[in-house]
């Protein structure tokens, strides 16, 4: 779970540029003879990383998934113990051998359950990440859509796709910024919507 945020960056950064760019380039060439041409960049990296929204995501990937992982690592240990013991028994002698086959039995059992369990709540993790993943990119995509529109950029490239530009064109903290207060405002309407507590 501690690799969320580098999943999140591998996967969404890469999905950008188009979503970025093909609208921005529609407005400068409307707009090309009658205002200088702007462009700025981002670092999509550092808002995958470090947005609020990103955090959120993680931590509630966490707290949903955590504690069934670790559940299910318990029920791994307690099994393996357990094969261990039976083991120690069987080698010492002190088990018949019609206990010793209903306990393998019994072992191999409660093994496939949990082999099972583990690959149903690996395939539930993939598709929550993938879910996290779709909606930080739109927020992002929409944030950085926002931030150019106000202050009236032609273009917006992503840290990759330039070779040198002055810190002067750079509008990742502005976004970052505009990220926080959405953050902080979807928040608070959230609280506000909730119903009063009972006495």
């Amino acid at each position: 779970m501690n690799g969320f945020s580098t999943f999140i960056q591998r996967t969404a950064s890469h999905c950008l540029l188009a979503a970025l760019l093909l609208p921005a380039l529609a407005i400068a060439e409307d707009n090309a003879s009658t205002s200088p041409f702007r462009i700025a960049i981002v670092d999509v990296s550092v808002l995958l990383e470090n947005s609020p929204q990103s955090k959120a995501a993680n931590e509630k990937l966490k707290s949903a998934y955590v504690p069934r992982e670790e559940s299910l690592n318990k029920e791994q240990q307690a099994i393996q113990q357990l094969e261990e013991a039976l083991a120690v028994r069987i080698e010492a002698g002190t088990v018949s051998e019609a206990d010793k086959l209903e306990q393998q039995r019994e072992l191999r059992d409660r093994k496939r359950k949990n082999v099972r369990a583990l690959e149903d709540f690996r395939e539930e993790v993939r598709t929550a990440r993938d879910t996290a993943v779709d909606n930080l990119q739109s927020q992002i995509v929409l944030a950085i859509g926002e931030v150019r529109e106000r202050e009236q950029i032609d273009v917006v490239l992503r840290e990759s796709d330039y070779i040198v530009a002055s810190n002067r064109v750079d509008m990742t903290n502005k976004v970052m910024q505009h990220l926080e207060q959405k953050f902080q405002a979807d928040k608070a309407a959230a609280t506000s919507a909730e119903p009063p507590r009972k006495e």
